[in-house]
């Protein structure tokens, strides 16, 4: 109990927080592509721009990211997540003869209001498998804002 005498109980942290899918193939894309998330399952707060594929921080905090891509037997292709211009996180699916490769990444990021957020696409960039099998998206929510 002590811990909470501490606390500022009074404050709350903002709702914010975005789930977004691919629904369908963008195919090979040349680098540095900004990859525009179609499906917004999840938008608290309106933070994500839907028309642009960019997050931007609506308060001063920490945030978690997290995005994934899946691709198909022999196509390569990669996601790069992006803060401010300078690459946080990158995830990958290989070209392999096998079948289906998937990648994920997710990190935890520091943003002051205004800091941007996106995800940049290379090679081949798959969407959805059929109907409602999303396996190529990105998502962002705030853990504390200070």
């Amino acid at each position: 109990m002590e811990g909470k005498q501490n606390c500022d109980c009074s404050k709350n942290t903002p709702n914010v927080a975005f789930r977004t899918e691919l629904s369908k193939d963008l195919g090979s894309i040349s680098s540095n592509h900004v990859v525009i998330f179609d499906e917004v399952d999840l938008n608290l707060g309106s933070a994500y721009d839907p028309w642009h594929g960019i997050f931007n921080a609506p308060v001063n905090g920490t945030y978690l990211f997290s995005m994934a891509l899946a691709n198909p037997a022999s196509h390569s292709g990669a996601l790069f997540m992006l803060k401010n211009s300078q690459t946080i996180e990158f995830v990958f699916g290989e070209n392999t003869s096998a079948g289906w490769t998937m990648g994920g990444a997710t990190t935890v990021a520091k943003l002051t209001v205004g800091d941007d957020v996106w995800v940049e696409g290379e090679g081949y960039i798959s969407g959805a498998y059929g109907h409602i099998r999303y396996h190529t998206g990105f998502s962002g929510v705030l853990i504390h804002d200070y």
